[in-house]
């Protein structure tokens, strides 16, 4: 395979120029490296030279070849394509990137290349906000699913927990094939209420986690609204208890979990034909005085 000649290359930066992304790498639709500035080269560790031999999934460990050949090919289509994922440097550390991609043709060797633009947003304010509901530890997780663009960001923790290299595996929808037939409805019917406007999930599944263990798992997640419409999904995963080991709370505490679970669905109204009093079948003022004696705040259950 011949190397980018100086034309060709200067016609690669007058495609991309008014991006004005520090880092560039080209790719064939294989995923091989045709080209990359010192940007790129610094960024990720290697030489120019180094770079040249290698592939995509080289610094890329949530791409696979169908998720490389998916991306080109909206990439193609769309003139166009940003998508969310991790590189890993040459040191072996993994940092979130954006992915702003469009094709290129060699006229004079009818090469179709895809040209992506790469930016680190480990100081976004999606990626930030993503990290930020939850504290850093190792049995919790978090992840971020923009419907927009169709892209998936997910901490390490959580891919670590789940046992997978791919964030696409930890979409909503790929999640039912962690549970149990007595949990796959639940967790279905949870997702066609994210489907029609704002919704929160707060749920303990019984879920198939890292080297096939079987793990109590706690899952929050809630939808995005922007004018009006959903546009994405944020939440995290809490390992609860492993399988097998029963955790018990007091009578008090349980309660005291049922009603915020009810007012969150509620969306805090405690009375009338929609609030929690009728759905936990307990009159209006009596549920006000459980509440109170429980010490349930509005923070409590308050939406995010």
């Amino acid at each position: 395979m011949q190397p980018l000649t100086p034309p060709q290359i200067m016609a690669l930066a007058n495609r991309v120029v008014g991006h004005g992304e520090p880092s560039l790498l080209c790719h064939n639709l294989a995923g091989r490296v045709r080209y990359a500035n010192p940007a790129a080269c610094n960024t990720l560790g290697y030489a120019y030279e180094e770079m040249m031999e290698k592939s995509i999934s080289d610094y890329t460990p949530d791409w696979t070849q169908a998720t490389w050949s998916a991306h080109c090919q909206r990439t193609i289509d769309q003139g166009s394509d940003q998508v969310f994922s991790h590189h890993r440097n040459c040191s072996g550390t993994c940092y979130p990137v954006a992915v702003y991609s469009v094709p290129h043709l060699i006229h004079e060797t009818n090469e179709q290349l895809i040209c992506s633009m790469i930016r680190s947003v480990e100081h976004s304010k999606r990626y930030i906000n993503m990290l930020g509901s939850v504290e850093s530890a190792y049995r919790i997780g978090s992840f971020d699913l923009d419907i927009t663009n169709d892209s998936m960001i997910a901490s390490q923790n959580l891919k670590a927990m789940l046992g997978v290299k791919d964030a696409d595996e930890l979409r909503p929808r790929a999640i039912v094939s962690r549970l149990g037939k007595e949990d796959t409805k639940r967790w279905t019917d949870h997702l066609e209420h994210f489907r029609r406007g704002f919704y929160r999930m707060d749920e303990n599944y019984l879920m198939r986690a890292a080297a096939d263990q079987q793990v109590l798992m706690r899952v929050v997640m809630w939808s995005r609204l922007e004018g009006g419409a959903v546009t994405g999904i944020t939440g995290h995963y809490e390992i609860v208890e492993e399988a097998g080991k029963e955790t018990m709370i007091s009578l008090e505490e349980s309660q005291r979990r049922h009603i915020i679970r009810a007012l969150r669905y509620t969306n805090g109204r405690v009375t009338g034909p929609n609030g929690a009093g009728r759905l936990l079948k307990i009159n209006g003022k009596t549920l006000f005085a459980r509440m109170k004696k429980l010490n349930i705040n509005r923070e409590d259950y308050a939406q995010r």
